[in-house]
């Protein structure tokens, strides 16, 4: 566990599930934990599901789709991933190892399509993921 964090060992599930809501912060003062808010994913969800919001095709680059989605307290931005990268280790004839990235479409789209517009609940397996890497993003 990080020396940053305060939580107890000992502190219930139920404790636990509470304070999933917030996470601390790095910056301390007097050992009083800063909090920042993350964004609750069943939350966006249960709006997304409720106000059938559709998200928007922004741009392309580097192997990521972003789309927009407009939410009560903003607009949010997200990537999908298109691409998987994968590390290969080729041996070569003088005995060293040389490194060879390889790439795929990724596995996780499967036969989905995307289009300029849809309904963002349709993107809810990407929201979440995006969510859970902190890479959802309120950009106004």
């Amino acid at each position: 566990m990080p020396m940053w964090c305060n939580w107890q060992p000992r502190m219930s599930k139920k404790h636990m599930r509470k304070r999933l809501g917030s996470t601390p912060g790095i910056g301390t003062n007097n050992n009083k934990m800063e909090t920042v808010n993350k964004i609750n994913v069943n939350e966006v969800k249960k709006e997304l599901m409720k106000s059938k919001v559709n998200a928007k095709f922004s741009h392309y680059v580097s192997g990521n789709l972003y789309y927009t989605v407009e939410l009560a307290d903003g607009v949010y931005q997200f990537p999908i991933s298109t691409v998987d990268i994968y590390e290969k280790v080729d041996e070569q004839f003088d005995g060293t190892d040389k490194i060879i990235q390889e790439y795929s479409l990724s596995t996780d789209l499967g036969t989905t399509s995307f289009y300029n517009e849809m309904r963002g609940s349709e993107l809810n397996r990407w929201i979440t993921k995006t969510i859970e890497k902190d890479e959802f993003i309120k950009i106004s």
